[in-house]
């Protein structure tokens, strides 16, 4: 073979061989993560007692791969998996592990898109009042724990959820349906938002479900936000029907809330105050004032504190008055 010959082969080679590794190299997952550490003081006074904590703690940190390729013109399959671990912490009996919070697969392309899998639910969208790093206030009744007190949301596990392309000039819908619901509070999610360079007005409503001689109530939440420069104000409303078990309504469960918020950005700082408050049917109502300021100090790392200062009442109980101060910083690739 002459030489002409065997350089143009070795040359073909290189280039194939090149040409292989970028296709590979453009076909490699994403990884991702950060690390969330934060100091946290609580201070709780119910009646003549006084509860005082001081704890170092993790505050979410996450790893997580994600992933996405072209299966035909104009259609992209994706998947994402993320696992929370507590980096505050280590022990011999392996506390730090990690936990699954969020994965899925899907398809995605000019008609919105689709997904299998465990992810945020579309009812989350209105709570514009839940920007806390460490402690905050927010919304989401819809499983509220009449029980405990405790507010949360639909179901996040198991879910088929559908997000609609930006139609309209601004309106985006989706949907979250339990594939399996006989372990769910919940049939289904449904929400609506319509956004413009100068607001943005959202609508959530939680479908409840009957099981078991249980019938969860419904929940209704609205948010909106006002855009003017720097200045973000934000407001939101939900409504609670109440839990109906053996034919009985349960009254702590049918409650009603409100929340809101201003957000200012300063450069690379930003200072937020917010308030919520919220009542339900058996004479039990809290409310809860929120600061903060965050500083971002590279573009992979930002710091911050945090303030809270709230009160539950209950009929019948001593009322419980609470504060909570954190400082904290969380670093992300």
């Amino acid at each position: 073979m002459k030489k002409t010959l065997i350089a143009s082969a070795v040359a073909a080679a290189t280039i194939s061989s090149t040409a292989f590794a970028a296709d590979s190299m453009a076909n490699m997952p994403t990884f991702y993560g950060n690390i969330q550490l934060a100091y946290v003081h609580t201070s709780a006074e119910t009646g003549s007692t006084e509860t005082t904590t001081n704890e170092f703690i993790d505050n979410g940190s996450t790893l997580g791969v994600k992933h996405e390729h072209e299966i035909a013109p104009g259609l992209t399959g994706f998947l994402k998996a993320e696992w929370d671990f507590d980096a505050d912490d280590k022990s011999a009996g392996g506390g730090n592990g990690f936990d699954l919070d969020e994965a899925y697969i899907g398809v995605k392309g000019d008609f919105g898109s689709a997904q299998i899998g465990s992810d945020d639910t579309v009812y989350e969208w209105w709570d514009v009042i839940d920007i806390s790093e460490a402690v905050g206030i927010s919304g989401e009744m819809a499983s509220y724990n009449h029980t405990t007190g405790a507010f949360g949301g639909v179901a996040e596990g198991d879910n088929f959820q559908y997000v609609s392309p930006v139609i309209a000039g601004g309106l985006t819908v989706g949907v979250t349906i339990p594939v399996v619901n006989s372990d769910k509070s919940h049939a289904a999610a449904l929400a609506a938002k319509f956004k413009t360079d100068m607001f943005e007005a959202i609508f959530g409503y939680a479908m409840g479900r009957e099981e078991d001689g249980v019938d969860t109530g419904d929940s209704i939440g609205l948010g909106g936000r006002v855009f003017l420069g720097d200045l973000t104000l934000g407001l939101q409303y939900e409504t609670r029907s109440a839990d109906s078990v053996g034919g009985a309504d349960v009254k702590a469960s049918e409650a009603d809330g409100y929340g809101l918020i201003a957000i200012y950005a300063m450069g690379a700082s930003q200072f937020a105050a917010g308030y919520q408050a919220y009542e339900n049917d058996a004479d039990a109502e809290a409310d809860k004032f929120y600061l903060q300021a965050l500083h971002n100090i590279s573009d992979n790392m930002y710091a911050y504190v945090e303030y809270t200062n709230g009160s539950v009442e209950t009929k019948g109980s001593a009322d419980t008055d609470t504060e909570e101060f954190a400082i904290g910083a969380t670093y992300t690739f």
